[in-house]
């Protein structure tokens, strides 16, 4: 029985797609456009290989971005998004994890009066794989992992919610683009925030 609905928040609540672009793009300077749309194709591990960044670079890339995504005013949830997420809160205990920091996401979600409707933000990255951020936040706020419904927005949520066997819903208005979703195979794939609500009532 599903009890918890978890969500990634870049890219599946919030639309920092084109802010994170802004960040990477001061950051490297040799990014380009070209570079962001194929990542919607190849995913993080391939556009790693491309650009040759190591694994162990991860860590101290995501704390740039996300250190310089403080306080910026432009970060938006998607379309339904809000609507959704006070219908699912009425049923369901809801919870964010992210390499995102929880100062940044309690942040928007205040933008919006909706940090209450949340039962936790888990903030966290490992180079090993977000499977171990998945196992660490069930093991935390001792969780079941049969009782919960992941959603994303990359491969590598997918990947990371089947290592712990975890149900991942994925959604194709983020980081990753269908086709790549398409290749991991995930329980259910949903092109609008208001699917969501149709799909785990109908489980």
């Amino acid at each position: 029985m599903i009890k918890y609905i978890v969500f990634d928040f870049d890219g599946t609540l919030a639309d920092t797609f084109e802010t994170t672009k802004e960040i990477i793009k001061s950051e490297f300077k040799d990014a380009t456009d070209e570079d962001f749309e194929s990542f919607k194709d190849e995913g993080i591990r391939r556009m790693m290989k491309k650009k040759n960044i190591h694994v162990w670079e991860l860590p101290t890339m995501i704390a740039r971005v996300t250190s310089k995504m403080k306080n910026k005013e432009n970060v938006q949830l998607f379309p339904e998004v809000l609507k959704s997420l006070l219908i699912l809160s009425k049923s369901y205990k809801l919870g964010i994890v992210s390499s995102n920091s929880k100062e940044n996401i309690i942040q928007s979600l205040k933008k919006y009066n909706i940090q209450n409707l949340f039962d936790f933000v888990y903030s966290n990255s490992s180079i090993f794989g977000k499977h171990i951020v998945l196992k660490k936040m069930c093991s935390e706020y001792r969780i079941n992992p049969s009782e919960v419904i992941y959603i994303g927005d990359e491969d590598r949520d997918i990947v990371a919610a089947k290592k712990v066997k975890i149900k991942i819903i994925a959604v194709t208005w983020g980081y990753n683009s269908e086709k790549k979703l398409r290749e991991e195979n995930p329980d259910i794939i949903i092109n609008s925030p208001k699917e969501i609500i149709e799909k785990i009532s109908g489980k």
